[in-house]
């Protein structure tokens, strides 16, 4: 078996064609990272402090004053953009109160509890011009003393004492006796959120502790949002998203109690102006050239048998003396070691090229990732990380690679074979993945192997999103769909006619 598993090595890495794949894979990584199409762009809203133009508000103040709630609105928001212009661009107190301007709306969740300068701007206003107000003259005042509070604290130009105050309000708020159990759990979690900023002694600006800050925030009512409200989706697919939710704030919490100025989110791009790095190039090896991966497997698997027939030498390999089904199964062996060559070549070709690119500094920092089931972050060194993306890819290229030499075996037209091949994986793990995400087709959806057979959905105990599908699922429809295929390559193969 060896002596034949070295001879098909030998065939396969005696073709230019090998070669010319590797080089093109290389090419292709080294194209992808000089264009870097992950790049977030900056988000203008959060980093623009330049002035609000308020004179277009004031002129369609005066068509609103047959409707008080609208006037009284539009005449809060004019105050309050007056506020933020009395401050010099890029200064701290622009960037609080474009905070404090950011709402969340989400559906049936408490939120925005401490964006409390244009209500409390609202709140005198309504009392002042709206003649059926229902503002009693103590919660005037209250709101006069709390709104001037706060512009003596943007004015002291401390704004460790502007978060201070945002902190005293909203235990003041939670006294407030018709409170809900979640009004008070989601003022707690913005309570928390100012201590850290204190704590971690982040001022309010465009930085990436900031970002951070606001991403916690962010995924916080993420988790709330889909806890709170179904949008008809399976549950193994809200269970994910909040699981994602989960993993990205407790990223970001991570990033900013160890003061990390990089973005660590890894898959997920969580600051706006991301710089990728060639750690994070490298991170995603094989989220980025599983399609380059998937060509070399395709290309080498279908033209084992179909070259060696076409050429009419398969029938010398025929006459030695070893069964078909041993002969077969070198070729498949011979197929998923050239495959873990190209898995290698392709890891340090973009190790090496983002490091060239990027800087090999970045290597410096270990993977930070998250562990699902102990709910909590983690780190580990980068080449362990990729070694185990690899590991857990590996199913998945085996499955391509039986199905290439099936189709090889019962067909002979090598380009046939090789796009009728690539387009039924491309159909399959697209569409019919898509497919599988709603309730009612995941019944059927669970059993397609191209639901099943990434076994990297499963690393650090993260789920799959279809209803169903588990690890444990997966990997008996691997075994099934792995042991059919060899089965029909080897019944096919003995049953093949060589003239």
């Amino acid at each position: 078996m060896i002596k034949l598993i070295q001879n098909e090595l030998i065939k396969i890495f005696k073709r230019k064609s090998i070669y010319i794949l590797l080089i093109f894979s290389i090419i292709a990584i080294y194209i992808y990272n000089n264009i870097n199409p992950d790049q977030n762009e900056k988000i203008a809203f959060n980093n623009d402090t330049k002035d609000i133009p308020i004179q277009g508000m004031e002129t369609a103040l005066e068509s609103m004053k047959e409707n008080p709630k609208e006037y009284i609105d539009q005449k809060a928001t004019i105050e309050f953009w007056k506020l933020y212009n009395t401050f010099k661009e890029d200064s701290w107190q622009r960037f609080a109160l474009k905070e404090e301007a950011s709402t969340h709306t989400v559906e049936g969740v408490y939120t925005d509890c401490n964006l409390d300068i244009k209500k409390y701007l609202y709140n005198i206003y309504d009392f002042e011009y709206n003649q059926t107000s229902e503002i009693s003259l103590d919660k005037y005042k209250t709101s006069k003393i709390k709104y001037n509070e706060y512009v003596d604290a943007l004015n002291s130009d401390d704004w460790t004492s502007f978060v201070n105050l945002k902190i005293k309000n909203l235990e003041e708020r939670k006294s407030i006796s018709n409170l809900s159990n979640d009004e008070i759990e989601e003022i707690n979690f913005e309570i928390e959120l100012y201590k850290l900023r204190l704590e971690k002694n982040i001022n309010y600006g465009y930085n990436i502790q900031n970002q951070y800050l606001e991403q916690i925030r962010t995924n916080h009512y993420g988790i709330k949002s889909y806890k709170a409200n179904s949008y008809n989706e399976s549950q193994a697919f809200i269970n994910k998203n909040i699981s994602e939710y989960e993993k990205r704030l407790n990223l970001c919490k991570y990033a900013i109690e160890n003061n990390i100025e990089k973005d660590i989110s890894n898959e997920i791009n969580l600051i706006y102006e991301n710089r990728i790095d060639a750690r994070i190039s490298f991170i995603r090896t094989f989220e980025h050239f599983d399609i380059l991966l998937v060509i070399i497997i395709i290309y080498i698997a279908t033209t084992i048998i179909t070259e060696e027939t076409n050429k009419k030498t398969i029938k010398n390999l025929l006459t030695k003396p070893h069964k078909r089904s041993t002969i077969l199964i070198s070729k498949i062996l011979a197929c998923i070691i050239t495959l873990i060559i190209s898995m290698i070549v392709i890891c340090i070709a973009q190790y090496f090229i983002g490091g060239i690119i990027y800087g090999f500094e970045s290597y410096d920092l270990e993977y930070i990732g998250y562990d699902f089931i102990a709910s909590k972050v983690f780190t580990m060194n980068l080449f362990k990380f990729i070694f185990l993306t690899g590991i857990a890819k590996l199913p998945m290229y085996i499955i391509i690679t039986l199905f290439c030499i099936f189709i090889g075996i019962i067909n002979n037209n090598t380009s046939m074979s090789m796009i009728l091949t690539l387009i039924i994986f491309l159909i399959s793990n697209t569409l019919l993945t898509e497919w599988s995400k709603v309730d009612a087709l995941s019944t059927i959806g669970r059993f397609f192997i191209t639901n099943n057979w990434d076994f990297s959905t499963y690393l650090f105990g993260d789920t799959s999103y279809i209803s169903g599908v588990t690890l444990n699922s997966s990997i008996v429809i691997f075994l099934i769909y792995l042991l059919l295929l060899l089965f029909l390559s080897i019944y096919s193969f003995n049953k093949k006619e060589v003239n």
